[in-house]
């Protein structure tokens, strides 16, 4: 399972509207997506929510990198870099998903909590506290779910939440939320996301053509 990303910082007098009339009239289009579990059509105002800027803020859960590669090559990425150019595109394994009592609501706001593992700190053990810190997270009133991803190459670790109300002031940064595509996200893998597979899963025998097992 994959995280992904982008964010584009729009000038502080933007009409937001523009915003939001884009993805009133498009954001459907992702709402049967191949390999999709949810895309948060997010965006951050300026004076709204503690941010200080204009921004749009994508965020997108994917079940596996062939659904995620199609969106970025030749696929509906392509519209962004028309409008808007071509973003740096944040990507993370996802290692924890989980749900919250108002998961069957709609959510309307989302938050991003970013950390860094120390680099004196075992992975493990910070990643498992992360994920029980993610499950207390999502215990309040108004979750609707969250997923925990880290980016192997920073060592940073991101705990992204759904709210069907206002996203709590633990969560940094917080979006309102225009749109939610999830054509996928009944889905999507549940609960910890790093065991090892077993080894009867990795000896198991690939195709009878004697090619390999896919991945």
């Amino acid at each position: 399972m994959h995280a992904m990303q982008y964010e584009i910082t729009l000038p502080g007098d933007y009409d937001m509207g523009i915003i939001r009339e884009r993805v009133a009239t498009r954001g459907h289009l992702l709402d049967d997506f191949g390999g999709l579990g949810l895309k948060v059509y997010g965006i951050r105002e300026r004076g709204v929510d503690g941010s200080t800027l204009n921004q749009y803020s994508p965020f997108y859960l994917w079940h596996d990198e062939a659904g995620m590669n199609a969106f970025l090559f030749g696929g509906p990425f392509s519209g962004i870099v028309e409008s808007f150019g071509r973003p740096a595109v944040q990507h993370w394994t996802v290692l924890g998903f989980e749900e919250g009592p108002a998961f069957g609501a709609s959510p309307v706001a989302a938050g991003k909590h970013v950390v860094t593992i120390p680099a004196e700190t075992d992975p493990v053990v910070f990643l498992g506290e992360a994920l029980d810190g993610l499950r207390e997270h999502l215990r309040q009133d108004g979750a609707h779910s969250g997923a925990l991803a880290v980016d192997p190459r920073t060592w940073q670790v991101v705990r992204y939440s759904l709210w069907a109300g206002e996203a709590p002031e633990s969560d940094e940064v917080r979006y309102r939320i225009l749109h939610l595509s999830s054509p996928q996200l009944a889905e999507l893998r549940r609960g910890r996301q790093w065991d090892q597979p077993s080894s009867a899963a990795n000896s198991a025998p690939g195709p009878a053509s004697g090619g390999p097992a896919g991945h």
